[in-house]
């Protein structure tokens, strides 16, 4: 009798672990909820009789990284089947059409590029209304000028294995068929980084970008010709670097090619006196700017009449998320010629440039890599002019990790 009280307590032992271990197990791993939720795409201003085509949504769940994609139909819409809850963030990429009378009278069908972006989402079955707005924009191919690179990483020297972030540099290349002068030409590196969470500047972005450099190409309006199919060069230490720090380090690159320098006031710049500087208009650096080895900021191409009349009268000033006071210079988008966005994909937390003036972003994967942004060629023209690729998506547009390539306008 004692042997089967025994056993009976073992068994209901065993039953009650094995309940628990299940039951802990159904804690643990629950089952994920699915939600099936309507996409629409809105573009603001779009002409009467407007029709979306070859419309794709992409979505990416930013907890688990999986990515989907969806077309939506000519009114924008689409509908999602079980997305599990997550945040979520929506692309959307496609063409819109619409018919025109033009100046003769005649009825005209026009086509052009549509980009959004809707980012930080959160998607769980216990929405209210499961349907997300993704607002677009009409993105126009930039005809004029170009950031054609942009190398910020900085180098390791062959000889010792030494961080060098000397070699930075920024091209501007003349992406159209003509003529174009640089004098005024403007340039600025946002104040937020694309880990600044939140981005404090996000409600006024749609019209405004907020820069805490910016410098400009001096000249009286046409002292500084650039033809089509060729570009400006703009570096910090515009030298020839292997000569002057070491001969033999194949790390470095000859800078001397330089049109103008970004020169600051300070015991840590060099001034070459055969380049010409660029006009700095404001810093956020009491000592000297230095590119974002970590590629994380925005920059900008800007012009406008009187720009140092334009920044006395537009600076911002506000509080950052830890509460301390930055000053930018605020910037008005439709003054904006070209901007890319920099940011590692595995990093990025916000945007520090309005998409729809760069709907992604580009970057380099490591510090002091000897790599740099590097536009992507569109096509050769039949004169031997090298055109490139401008959709406002860096995503797309810009080669990451690429080998720095100043004053060189290859096909590849």
């Amino acid at each position: 009798m004692k042997k089967k009280v025994l056993q009976s307590a073992f068994y209901i032992s065993l039953i009650t672990l094995m309940s628990s271990v299940w039951s802990s197990c159904e804690k643990d791993d629950p089952i994920p909820q699915v939600v099936d939720l309507t996409a629409k795409v809105e573009l603001s201003g779009a002409p009467t009789g407007s029709k979306f085509d070859e419309l794709a949504i992409k979505v990416k769940n930013n907890n688990t990284a999986v990515t989907r994609e969806f077309t939506a139909n000519a009114n924008g819409e689409t509908t999602m089947t079980t997305l599990e809850e997550g945040v979520y963030n929506f692309e959307a990429t496609g063409k819109i059409s619409y018919s025109y009378t033009d100046y003769e009278g005649k009825e005209q069908t026009k086509t052009e590029s549509v980009a959004g972006l809707l980012e930080n989402v959160s998607i769980s079955s216990s929405m209210a209304n499961k349907m997300v707005v993704i607002k677009a924009f009409i993105s126009t191919s930039n005809s004029g000028w170009v950031i054609k690179e942009i190398y910020a990483a900085g180098t390791k020297t062959s000889v010792g294995n030494k961080n060098y972030n000397k070699v930075q540099f920024v091209e501007i290349y003349n992406n159209s068929g003509e003529k174009m002068y640089a004098d005024g030409l403007a340039i600025g590196e946002t104040q937020v980084t694309s880990v600044t969470d939140p981005n404090y500047y996000a409600p006024d972005m749609v019209n405004h970008t907020f820069v805490h450099t910016l410098y400009s190409v001096p000249g009286n309006g046409t002292q500084y010709p650039v033809d089509p199919g060729k570009s400006i060069l703009i570096a910090p230490y515009p030298i020839n670097h292997p000569t002057e720090f070491d001969p033999v380090d194949n790390n470095l690159l000859d800078l001397s090619i330089a049109d103008f320098q970004w020169y600051d006031e300070h015991s840590l710049a060099l001034q070459v006196p055969e380049v010409p500087d660029l006009i700095k208009h404001f810093s956020y650096s009491p000592t000297i700017w230095v590119l974002p080895v970590l590629t994380n900021r925005g920059f900008v191409l800007f012009k406008t009449d009187n720009i140092a009349d334009y920044v006395e009268k537009n600076m911002d000033k506000r509080k950052n998320n830890a509460g301390n006071e930055m000053s930018s210079v605020k910037l008005d988008n439709t003054k904006v010629l070209d901007a890319v966005d920099l940011g590692h994909p595995d990093k990025i937390k916000v945007k520090t440039i309005t998409p729809s003036l760069d709907l992604g972003f580009t970057y380099c994967s490591e510090t002091y890599s000897g790599k740099s942004v590097r536009r992507k060629v569109s096509h050769v023209e039949a004169d031997g002019r090298t055109v490139y690729q401008d959709t406002n998506n860096s995503t797309v547009d810009f080669t990451p990790d690429a080998d720095p390539q100043p004053k060189q306008f290859k096909a590849n």
